[in-house]
């Protein structure tokens, strides 16, 4: 009957987030048309103050009063500083594009369809779409150890982000109690055909038999951690984790605060055909 029960509220957990997920799903897109059009007003104002600049300078040159001549460079100090205010907002809009790009990626259905990426893109990618969870961006110290050569692969980005997001998704639940909270993200070749992803936390462990049948939990078979809904769903997240590591032909081990993936370089494989 417990199970039963601690199934009920997960099961209604999931239909709460996906129903909430849709619904933001829908949001996003219809954010993506405000968006480009703020975007092309920005460029084209930009241009717009560039010529009024161009000409400002021009009459510059020319023999002018005092006061005139005083007059237009303050005029043209205040068009350079519309242009870098332009700037900042076309970097914050940028942002938000990128964050509206990777939430419509996720939500479309990939098949096994598999294609060029950057590691080092996905991973800031996926990062940046986490600081969504305010405990993570504000509360979690963050480092990404990435190679400075671009990370070339050919691979199935929906499970490659799945995978990500399931380690990134544990690892935060294991910080959530604790007084330390950093998180070290490592990506580095580990042979010509091999990349290696490390995710290490400084959060409680990760419990030793997250990869045992999930049905047999019930709230009274650990002596150590509440068997909550919470706690479920830190077993499901490495378990996708697991599933979608071997799906791109991969591994994942779990140690008590570090998860290390092998992701195939098929970029590797595919030149040697």
């Amino acid at each position: 009957m417990e199970n039963i029960q601690l199934l009920e509220r997960l099961l209604y957990s999931c239909f709460q987030n996906s129903k909430i997920g849709h619904l933001a799903k829908g949001i996003v897109h219809n954010l993506n048309g405000p968006i480009q059009i703020l975007s092309m007003h920005i460029e084209m104002l930009k241009m717009d103050i560039a010529k009024d600049l161009k000409a400002t300078e021009s009459i510059l040159a020319l023999s002018l009063p005092d006061t005139a001549a005083n007059q237009l460079k303050e005029l043209a100090d205040n068009l350079q500083k519309r242009v870098e205010r332009f700037s900042q907002m076309e970097e914050a809009l940028s942002r938000m594009e990128n964050m509206v790009n990777v939430i419509t990626n996720r939500s479309q259905e990939g098949g096994n369809m598999q294609r060029p990426l950057i590691l080092n893109q996905v991973l800031e990618e996926e990062v940046d779409f986490w600081n969504a969870d305010l405990f993570f961006k504000h509360q979690v110290e963050k480092q990404l150890a990435l190679p400075t050569m671009p990370s070339l692969i050919v691979i199935n980005e929906a499970y490659l982000r799945d995978l990500i997001d399931g380690l990134l998704d544990a690892c935060i639940k294991q910080m959530r109690e604790t007084e330390k909270r950093d998180l070290k993200i490592t990506l580095g070749k580990k042979d010509k055909a091999t990349w290696s992803l490390e995710f290490e936390h400084t959060g409680n462990a990760f419990p030793s038999d997250w990869d045992q049948d999930v049905s047999r939990y019930s709230p009274e078979s650990n002596e150590n951690t509440q068997k909550t809904s919470d706690y479920l769903f830190l077993i499901l997240a490495l378990n996708l984790a697991k599933v979608r590591a071997e799906q791109i032909g991969g591994t994942l081990e779990i140690e008590p605060q570090k998860a290390s993936c092998l992701i195939p370089n098929e970029k590797q494989r595919i030149d040697r055909l």
